[in-house]
């Protein structure tokens, strides 16, 4: 019976051809999603067409299932594809029966369950014919035992779908008989398709699902790791990893498959795209096999890293470790799951006890990382800068702390800061500093940004506040309201609507009021507002504004400074110390140009030194150190001098390739050409750095 050909077959026929046979609904399979409004209806619609004569018969579906033989008398159907039909298919057959019985037609109800909805001699676990999704089983047995009046599920889709279609068959009911309704069940035909364990199941799943209505890759993850088992085993695996993965994480397919696509990356430190997570997962999945893995270990880990992302982003606050628990509620209001692989993986090492009996690390240690990506977060978002450019950071970032620490984590925070921080300076995905704040933040659009501005001003509120309040009513509110009124012109001094504008979203013209208050502010003077504002007086943020007697473009601009000093203050820039980088101080002196800075070895970055020296350049400089010196005069980083131009603040030149340095590119802006940095730029000695030979080699070989 291995190859047993497909054949066309009325409903009704083949359920009383499968002999003691069972139809079982694996585990993997999505849940019975059908709605009595929309397929069961059409069902029904198909059915009266037969029914009325319009129809002689009608196809209704494929119906392909694993067939295995269980012993000389049973047989198991595991369905691949059919299973909504199915299912309503034997609700159908559930609701005539029980209606039979109401009319006291015992004997037929009898019947029909011998013929159709049981299988006789074989054991208690084969006797229904069918055996239903575990998430449906529930309802579904009490639907067969007539137990209606103690199902409590009543929002399942069994129970409503069942509900409906004995509405509908009492209706029909008015028309024609019992035996019509089943001979016409039985002129809607199937094509059933039998495959085995050489069909490989799990290609024919893919290959409907390509062409059918599309599963999520959780569901297809899901249908690959427990197809190939045991259908007891199925139930077991199912309830004891499967269903603990959907209770940290929710039903939801959409989450179940972006959490694994951020599992994966903490496992293969590569982001993969959303699109190919699924065959991602089967690689990792097969290696994982090969390298002497179980699929009981595999489903134990991936639940293990399910609770570490329910605990980071989702569960109950008051339910994680009291321990993280601060760092953690900050970290989730930034709503950004990209640092979820990092995360977890510190999370593992902080859950997973070493040699000496202690975690790998500490409670603080895990803070101050997740801190560490708080404040990274929190800059580039206020700072309004492109998330693209750190979307597959993270993994990398993961790879390089644990390649560094290999297996001893006393530095891991420098490590981590130095990963993050150091070596992203100069580059897209840099943390900004102060100074980049200061100067941004000083003049933007910070309203467009109320997200990240909700998130600082309630830090701000609440840092180092003995009576917190809360903030969750609060809103963003402009002091100088956003339409320019004539009584606010003239009270600003008669300035334009364009300088009105120019300070309307400003920092400092932003605070926090109740959303009540906002709409009663609106366009009113300062006056009215100072009113309203009153009532949140116990705001720290608000106090200083309380006694302003009026509201100036000169208070927006000095209120600015005020918030920036502590958002810098709230939100430090961290970088990693000295144990950790491997830093030479090196000096430059040419032609009356002296210049002072710092070659970092792990980016071959320098970083020139407020004070350095640029040449006057002429005729011959390149076009390059011109464009640079603009950029760098323009962001106030340079100023000229009678005899050239000098740094007033420190500026870091990163490489553009790997294994490079910024040696000739930092020489070369000094003084005004193209020049062998190694050769001009010196040691604290005062010798060249071309003759340290062991530093060339290591930096040529990062």
């Amino acid at each position: 019976m291995d190859d047993q050909p497909p054949k066309k077959v009325g409903l009704l026929e083949f359920l009383q051809m499968s002999l003691g046979s069972q139809f079982v609904i694996p585990v993997y399979q999505r849940n019975y999603t059908w709605i009595a409004g929309r397929e069961v209806k059409q069902y029904f619609s198909d059915l009266e067409c037969v029914l009325s004569g319009k129809y002689n018969k009608h196809f209704l579906g494929i119906l392909i299932y694993l067939d295995t033989p269980i012993d000389y008398a049973t047989r198991e159907f595991s369905v691949i594809d059919g299973q909504q039909r199915l299912t309503t298919t034997f609700l159908i057959l559930y609701a005539i029966k029980n209606l039979m019985r109401e009319r006291h037609l015992e004997d037929e109800a009898k019947r029909l369950e011998t013929q159709y909805l049981i299988n006789q001699f074989v054991p208690d676990k084969m006797k229904l014919k069918l055996k239903p999704l575990v998430a449906d089983d529930e309802v579904y047995r009490q639907i067969v035992e007539d137990q209606m009046d103690e199902i409590t599920k009543k929002g399942s889709n069994v129970y409503k779908n069942y509900e409906w279609i004995k509405e509908q068959l009492n209706l029909l009911l008015e028309k024609y008989d019992f035996n019509a309704i089943l001979m016409a069940l039985n002129k809607l035909y199937v094509v059933c398709v039998p495959v085995t364990k050489n069909d490989s199941p799990q290609k024919i799943f893919e290959s409907i699902n390509s062409t059918g209505a599309k599963l999520r890759a959780s569901d297809l993850i899901r249908n690959f790791i427990l197809m190939d088992i045991q259908s007891d085993d199925q139930e077991k695996y199912y309830n004891q990893y499967w269903k603990k993965l959907e209770d940290y994480l929710g039903s939801d397919s959409a989450k179940i498959e972006q959490f694994f696509r951020m599992f994966l990356a903490s496992k293969t430190k590569v982001l993969s795209n959303a699109s190919v997570v699924y065959p991602a997962f089967k690689d990792w999945f097969s290696g994982e096999i090969s390298g002497g893995g179980t699929v009981e270990s595999i489903l134990s880990e991936i639940v293990t890293y399910a609770r570490y992302f329910s605990n980071i982003y989702t569960r109950d606050i008051e339910q994680v470790d009291q321990a993280i628990r601060a760092s953690i509620k900050d970290f989730r209001k930034n709503l950004s799951d990209m640092p979820a692989p990092l995360l977890m993986e510190m999370y593992s090492l902080y859950s997973t006890v070493g040699e000496e009996g202690q975690p790998l690390i500490t409670a603080n240690q895990f803070c101050n990382i997740i801190d560490l990506i708080n404040v990274y977060l929190i800059r580039r978002s206020i700072r309004s800068l492109d998330t693209s450019d750190i979307t597959r950071l993270f993994p990398v970032l993961l790879k390089d702390i644990m390649n560094e620490c290999a297996g001893s984590y006393t530095n891991i925070v420098e490590i981590a800061k130095k990963n993050l921080v150091n070596k992203n300076r100069g580059k897209a995905a840099a943390m900004p500093t102060d100074e980049e704040l200061r100067t941004y933040l000083e003049t933007a659009n910070v309203y467009n940004n109320r997200v990240t501005l909700k998130v600082i001003f309630d830090k701000i509120e609440t840092h180092d506040n003995p009576a917190p309040v809360d903030l969750s009513k609060l809103s963003i509110e402009h002091l100088m309201p956003q339409t320019p009124t004539k009584e606010w012109l003239d009270a600003l001094g008669g300035i334009t609507p364009e300088e009105y504008e120019e300070y309307l979203h400003r920092l400092g013209n932003l605070t926090l009021a109740t959303r009540v208050d906002n709409s009663k502010m609106k366009n009113h003077p300062f006056e009215f507002k100072k009113v309203i504002l009153a009532d949140t007086n116990h705001l720290t943020m608000n106090k200083n504004i309380l006694v302003k007697p009026s509201w100036t473009i000169q208070d927006i601009k000095d209120r600015t400074k005020v918030l920036i000093d502590q958002i810098i203050a709230l939100y430090p820039y961290l970088s990693a110390s000295s144990e950790v980088i491997a830093a030479h101080n090196i000096s430059l002196e040419w032609d009356g140009i002296v210049a002072f800075g710092t070659l970092y070895e792990e980016d071959g970055s320098v970083e020139i030194t407020e004070g350095s020296e640029i040449k006057k350049y002429d005729d011959q400089t390149p076009e390059w150190c011109r464009e640079l010196l603009d950029s760098l005069i323009e962001e106030g980083l340079v100023k000229e001098t009678p005899n050239g131009y000098v740094f007033v603040k420190p500026y870091v030149l990163s490489p553009k390739m790997k294994n490079a340095t910024s040696l000739s590119p930092s020489a070369g802006l000094l003084l005004g050409g193209n020049r062998n940095g190694w050769a001009y730029w010196k040691d604290e000695n005062g010798v060249a750095l071309s003759e340290d030979k062991e530093l060339r080699k290591r930096l040529s070989d990062k």
